[in-house]
């Protein structure tokens, strides 16, 4: 009976049951994962070939486009299969480094992880977090394994798949300081280096992973926010138990570093690459958005990145619990764990902050179904074969247009291309992504230029009540 529960088959069962149940959503509901930087991403992977700037592009990450693009190919459940295969790729390594860490419980780490709903929602998406993540424990995993070679030089790709990965590096750097790991250092800037050769044959310029970086400004066009803004999100995504959990995980990490004892092994690894990652990742998101720097939008996806980091130290919180409990008994201790264990996976399908919520996270939402199914065929039946000018790339992604062809479609980013247009252009307006964001051109704005002419104004409710609209203007 032991044998058939123990805890290598309590992994792989949960890991393949949440791989299978995640398999039937990705083919089954429609959903983006979120419609903007979602979609955007998968375009630029989409379109690679036909335009090979997009593997060099910073915004859409080098390496995420050079890896999603043959599955891209497939449309966007290709690219959605990509990020549930980071996913999974991120659990199956976090798994191990736990094992190779000795930490109690690992068994449940599936568990822990997908019962994030954030976790779950971002994999199925055309979005960069999943690689990044499975690029950072698989990277931790090696250096367990004292394969210290590749996964320093895999951990120097990190930067061309979120720019974060320079904070991450950047803790890496200190790790291999602290465990006098020096020869290990220069292989830091392999990625850079690839790069930067690589890239070098496009645009002539050596230097270009520097020079072409988009978000090398001091001040942001998204506005700013509160200290507290991301210690408040994360409590709202990972619900009550696993806030708590992360807390406690850190309270006897504290222990350990005061701890007279000797530390246990692996103790910098763990210290470092772990709650170092976390922390620091913590802090600089805390940090840009607080400040309105480095066009910071306060997007909570972005800790996906590092989820599975909050996983392991929220293990350790669930560990401490099981220790406190043992004082007490044995069977106090197994209750108290499977309780949080059950609780942890029921709570994302109840009505909370930390639930899951149908038509938004898995299926389109009513501004992209006003895309798909009014927007877009009014374009392809009365404006079919004219280019666009739009600022929502759901509008070229609902038409088939290729977004980077130049004489099908141009992309605003708050330039005045749309004030004057020729008889074969047309300009979809919208006050969710032209309007508020860029510029701030209001509908009155935009009736008010004399070159142009509303020629249809198509507009819904969205889930939150905002009436969205999207106006179709032509020649006058």
């Amino acid at each position: 009976m032991i044998e058939l529960f123990n805890s290598k088959k309590i992994f792989y069962f949960s890991f393949t049951f949440i791989a299978i149940i995640l398999l039937f959503v990705c083919f089954y509901f429609d959903g983006t994962g979120g419609s903007g930087d979602s979609i955007f991403h998968y375009q630029y992977a989409k379109f690679a070939l036909t335009h090979p700037e997009n593997f060099f592009n910073h915004w859409a990450k080098p390496l995420f486009t050079m890896l999603a693009f043959p599955f891209a190919q497939f449309n966007f459940i290709g690219i959605k299969l990509f990020n549930l295969f980071m996913s999974l790729i991120a659990c199956y390594f976090t798994y191990k480094t736990l094992k190779k860490f000795e930490v109690d419980n690992c068994e449940w780490i599936a568990v822990i992880l997908f019962s994030i709903t954030l976790y779950v929602t971002v994999t199925l998406s055309g979005l960069t977090e999943p690689l990044s993540a499975a690029m950072l424990m698989f990277s931790i995993y090696l250096i367990t394994k004292n394969h210290t070679i590749s996964g320093v030089s895999i951990i120097s790709f990190l930067p061309f798949v979120r720019s974060e990965g320079l904070v991450i590096i950047g803790v890496f750097l200190l790790y291999l300081l602290v465990s006098k790991k020096y020869k290990f250092i220069p292989l830091l800037s392999v990625g850079h280096v690839f790069m930067s050769v690589l890239g070098s044959f496009y645009y002539h310029d050596l230097f270009w992973v520097f020079t072409k970086i988009p978000y090398a400004e001091i001040n942001g066009v998204y506005g700013k926010g509160t200290w507290l803004h991301f210690a408040e999100q994360l409590f709202f995504q990972l619900g009550f138990i696993e806030y708590s959990l992360l807390i406690l995980g850190g309270i006897s990490m504290l222990s350990t570093i005061f701890r007279r004892k000797d530390k246990p092994q692996y103790f910098n690894e763990k210290l470092w690459l772990i709650y170092g990652c976390f922390i620091a990742f913590f802090i600089s998101h805390t940090s840009f958005w607080a400040l309105g720097i480095f066009n910071s939008m306060g997007l909570s996806r972005v800790f996906v990145s590092v989820m599975p980091l909050v996983a392991m130290i929220a293990l350790d919180g669930l560990n401490f619990i099981e220790y406190l409990a043992f004082k007490i008994n044995t069977k106090t201790a197994a209750f108290i764990k499977y309780l949080i264990l059950i609780v942890i996976s029921i709570l994302p399908f109840l009505n909370s902050p930390a639930s899951y919520k149908l038509s938004k996270d898995f299926e389109l939402d009513k501004t992209q179904l006003l895309i798909k199914d009014n927007v877009a065929p009014y374009i392809n039946h009365y404006h079919q074969n004219k280019k666009m000018i739009v600022a929502d790339v759901s509008v070229p992604f609902y038409t088939n247009t290729d977004v980077f062809n130049k004489s099908a479609c141009n992309m605003f980013y708050g330039n005045s291309d749309f004030y004057t247009i020729a008889s074969n252009e047309i300009v979809v307006w919208d006050n969710w992504w032209f309007g508020p964001v860029y510029k701030c051109i209001s509908l009155d704005s935009m009736m008010s230029i004399k070159s142009l002419k509303l020629d249809t104004l198509i507009h819904t409710k969205n889930e939150n009540g905002k009436d969205v609209q999207y106006g179709i203007f032509i020649k006058r």
